[in-house]
């Protein structure tokens, strides 16, 4: 369970966390903070749906720049390529036969 609660504390915490950070991390979570910023340009398209939980379960999840049927569509084309990705060098069907 999350304990920060202030903003200071959330500080804290991320400095810590990033502190531990190699610098290819550092490069992944710049290009993150970078999407996610676009989200909020008012001027952009860029929207975003960012899941938050474990490898378990879905603890829960923030809209950016878009509505819930957008987010729904999104969602839809996250899970057909996750799909295609996790079957892409997968043997033919008949092989499991």
């Amino acid at each position: 369970m999350n304990t920060v609660t202030t903003s200071k504390e959330q500080e804290a915490e991320i400095e810590r966390i990033i502190a531990k950070l190699d610098d290819d991390e550092r490069m992944h979570l710049r290009s993150v903070f970078y999407a996610l910023t676009r989200c909020y340009d008012k001027d952009g398209a860029d929207a975003a749906v960012v899941i938050f939980g474990t490898a378990e379960s879905v603890e829960s999840f923030a809209m950016l720049n878009c509505d819930s049927m957008a987010a729904a569509r999104m969602m839809e084309g996250a899970n057909d390529f996750l799909g295609y990705l996790n079957t892409k060098d997968a043997p033919p069907r008949e092989m499991f036969n």
